[in-house]
């Protein structure tokens, strides 16, 4: 996902070392650069500064 812009979803294998952030508790937002996520009880939900993003959650993926 880039600060602008439509999202693309890529398959990529999951990579477990990423510093110990392989989830976050519910009620987390954080931001990055040009996007924000928030973590809830719905999934994970990450918007660009253009209001383009995702929804990752156990049951389903979203691109909006």
């Amino acid at each position: 996902m880039f600060d602008t812009g439509p999202v693309e979803m890529l398959c990529q294998p999951l990579n477990r070392n990423r510093d110990g952030f392989d989830r976050a508790e519910y009620g987390v937002t954080g931001r990055f650069g040009g996007f924000t996520c928030a973590s809830s009880t719905k999934g994970l939900e990450c918007r660009n500064l253009g209001g383009r993003g995702f929804l990752q959650s156990r049951a389903v993926q979203q691109v909006f």
